[in-house]
């Protein structure tokens, strides 16, 4: 499964120009301090510095940065949940910010808080209680007004730097701006080149713009068809018709906006149009959807093609990259909020609203069926792809409930998979204070809220007994849903009444149904159930071909989430089997189809992992399942049955073991271990490395890692080596833990004599 969102620095498609005095104060700053916001109008770059800035420094902390985009969250309850996508974590605790602290408190590491000033109070409550809690975060924030948090340090950003009208040639063509210039003036004119009888009037044009990087940009997009001396002239024209006043910080945000009207006015009508109607968008989204909600009359498609190019030409709009190699566009805010002021003014608004929601509710309507059949994830990751426009369409809906009910029950796997906290949130609140009606939008959305209470355990929230989905789903003629209460059913009699018996009865009718329906990711769950009432009822073999059919189903459908179900009951029908190994390589195998943001899921491969090994390295298997409790209680969801019939005495076997200090210190290493060194810690099981010597020149060592295990090697100690790295005793001893462990070691000297044999040697004090 692809992750809902990849941890790090958002890809920039255009060149970065200077910056490196600023670049070198950022740094400064941050040494001395460990929230610093950077203020400035919108256009002054903020946000394209705080990126660069992030990527220069991602040496310089352990565990990398992330990058949290508020620009597209309109409703501060959803603040949190933007750090937990930027972070990775899929939500299904009710306390999202106690998740983040869960998950990053030992984490030594930059979060860019980008575009904080629409939703100042909220983002600076999350700021504020992560810096409490984790000591070793430090936040880079952007906004246009200060968070007002203790020990916030304010840092404005200055405007490019600019070249004096007497300059030389030389000095001219160096500067900031005038670089900035050209740079983007060759986008549109390859053979655009500044010299000796241009350079005074690119000059005047930086001067001019006061070196806001937004609005050189747009004039540089003239360049096509205007020499400089022509855009200088029309530009200065319009800019005294549309600024004046003293030359200051609120001056330069009037010359970005007339220089923004300087660009609208010398589009065609045809572009004007488009640019309008693309203030619609919440988020950056596809041609597609554009041309199906801005595509109306005046308009045509071949219009909507040709000026989104356009647009991206005159630097009014930003291409960038989707999921699998998708192109999106998107709206600079400043050039939203500009664009929305026109739409507004000629009262398209409302029309263009309804096609929005109109066209997100065909999109989850398509996913919707089209996960009735086959895994359907490039529908669902373009829904997550395009989630804030998903969101401003629920928005919308909720002026008819009806409306609002059939959305939000469409996204039930979205949910599922990828918010399952957002998705129960405003599933119950939505149905919980409404009467359900015969209609296939409320069997879907009570069949999506009865699917996330299952998963969640939140049975409070459960609105609809099984039979009576069963009665509703006939009743709306859903009959594709009719299954859905027999697996609710079944699971009620498996694993709250403990009827085996009658669990498989149900799970045999709803596997019919569902292969009558053609439903294949939802057969694959109830031929994978079949063989778990198998496993409980100790008949091994029995449960084996309807396990193999669960896979079998799954692959076919393309279906990835199914198919770690299937690997992962396979894993326990080895293990109960004494098959070890291959119990191993099943759990390892769903591993490889699970998304780092899924903490659930992987903290059920890593348990089953650790029971497969445990006899083999037992302490290796204690912090896997020490990590995996940590994974649980980010999402406050214990183990349940059946599978805590085999692994919970396997837990306690691993620990019983070994002595009762060393499963104490292997546990707690494990609970300290982020995300990617568990992955690490885990999958090098799979080459054979859980019995004493780490294989590979890293044995699976993180990059710190391997320069404390260099230091122990060389003989520091502890408390040297903490002095040396800039750390404190104990997260250097932490660290010694995590080598110990990975490389199944009891000693300094094994680790000394793994680095001589592997690393070649130590690397001297210089």
């Amino acid at each position: 499964m692809e992750p809902m969102s990849a941890p790090g620095v958002p890809l920039r498609l255009s060149t970065f120009i200077g910056r490196k005095r600023e670049i070198g104060e950022l740094r400064r700053l941050l040494a001395h301090t460990r929230l610093l916001t950077m203020l400035g109008p919108g256009g002054a770059g903020k946000t394209r510095l705080a990126t660069e800035f992030a990527r220069a420094q991602s040496h310089h902390f352990a565990d990398g940065q992330i990058t949290i985009e508020l620009v597209e969250v309109r409703d501060p309850a959803l603040v949190p949940d933007a750090f937990a996508r930027a972070a990775g974590i899929r939500l299904l605790a009710e306390d999202t910010i106690g998740t983040l602290v869960h998950r990053l408190i030992s984490s030594e590491m930059l979060l860019v808080v980008d575009n904080c000033e629409h939703l100042t109070e909220a983002a600076a409550a999350v700021v504020a209680r992560l810096l409490t809690a984790c000591p070793r975060l430090v936040v880079l924030a952007t906004s246009r007004e200060r968070l007002n948090l203790d020990g916030e340090v304010l840092w404005r950003l200055p405007p490019l730097a600019l070249p004096q009208t007497a300059d030389t040639f030389a000095i001219a063509s160096a500067a900031e701006a005038v670089r900035l210039f050209v740079d983007r003036a060759r986008n549109v004119s390859p053979g655009f080149d500044i010299k000796p009888d241009n350079v005074a009037a690119i000059v005047a044009i930086c001067r001019r713009l006061d070196g806001m990087p937004l609005a050189i940009e747009l004039a540089a997009a003239r360049a096509s068809g205007l020499s400089p001396a022509e855009i200088m002239a029309r530009l200065d024209d319009r800019l005294r018709l549309l600024t004046g006043g003293p030359r200051d910080a609120d001056s330069r945000h009037r010359t970005l906006r007339a220089a923004i009207d300087w660009s609208y006015q010398l589009l065609d009508p045809s572009e004007r149009t488009l640019l309008q109607r693309l203030s619609i968008f919440a988020g950056p989204v596809r041609a597609d959807a554009v041309e199906q909600v801005c595509g109306e009359a005046p308009l045509t498609p071949a219009d909507v093609a040709d000026g989104l190019q356009k647009l991206a030409d005159k630097s009014m709009l930003q291409i960038e990259p989707g999921v699998e190699g998708a192109t999106r566009y998107r709206l600079l805010e400043t050039i939203r909020d500009y664009s929305a002021s026109k739409l507004a003014a000629n009262g398209d608004e409302a029309r263009l609203r309804d096609l929005h929601l109109e066209f997100y509710m065909r999109l989850t309507d398509e996913a919707y069926e089209a996960r009735m059949h086959r895994g359907a994830m490039a529908e669902h990751l373009r829904l997550w792809d395009e989630m804030a426009d998903v969101r401003a369409a629920l928005d919308l809906a909720k002026r008819d409930l009806d409306t609002e009910v059939r959305l939000l029950g469409n996204l039930r796997t979205l949910w599922m998979m990828l918010a399952p906290h957002e998705g129960l949130r405003r599933l119950f609140g939505v149905l919980s204070g409404t009467t359900a009606k015969p209609t296939r939008g409320y069997a879907r959305a009570l069949w999506s809220l009865q699917a996330l209470v299952g998963q969640s355990g939140h049975h409070e929230k459960s609105l609809f007994t099984p039979q009576q989905l069963t009665e509703l789903a006939v009743k709306s003629g859903e009959e594709s849903l009719v299954a859905a209460g027999y697996l609710g059913m079944a699971y009620t009699s498996e694993r709250i009444s403990r009827d085996l018996d009658t669990a498989r009865e149900y799970l045999l009718k709803a596997a019919a149904e569902l292969r009558r329906c053609g439903n294949l990711p939802d057969l694959a769950m109830a031929l994978a159930s079949i063989g778990g009432v198998e496993l409980q009822k100790g008949n091994i073999d029995a449960a084996r071909p309807w396990v193999q059919q669960a896979l079998d189903v799954a692959v076919e459908a393309a279906d990835d989430y199914r198919a770690v179900g299937a690997h992962y009951t396979f894993g326990w029908l080895e293990f109960l089997a004494g098959d070890s190994e291959a119990a191993r390589r099943r759990f390892v195998a769903a591993l490889d189809l699970v998304a780092e943001s899924d903490a659930l899921s992987m903290a059920q491969q890593v348990e089953g992992i650790a029971a497969a090994g445990a006899a083999a390295d037992p302490r290796r298997a204690v912090s896997l399942f020490g990590a995996a409790s940590k994974l649980r209680e980010e999402v406050e969801t214990p183990v349940q049955l059946p599978w805590s019939i085999w692994l919970e005495p396997a837990m306690a076997d691993a620990r019983a073991a070994l002595q009762e200090g060393i499963a104490k210190k292997a546990w707690e290493s494990g609970r300290a271990m982020s995300p990617a060194q568990l992955l690490a810690l885990a999958r090098q099981a799979r080459a054979g490395t859980g019995s004493g010597k780490a294989t590979g020149s890293a044995g699976g060592l993180s990059k710190r890692e391997l320069e404390v295990a260099r230091l122990v090697a060389s003989g520091m100690t502890s408390r040297v080596i903490a002095e040396r790295l800039f750390l404190s005793e104990r997260t250097v001893e932490s660290h010694l833990e995590h080598i110990l462990t990975k490389l199944g070691f009891s000693s300094r000297a094994q680790v000394a004599g793994w680095v001589a044999e592997h690393l070649g040697g130590t690397k001297k004090d210089a």
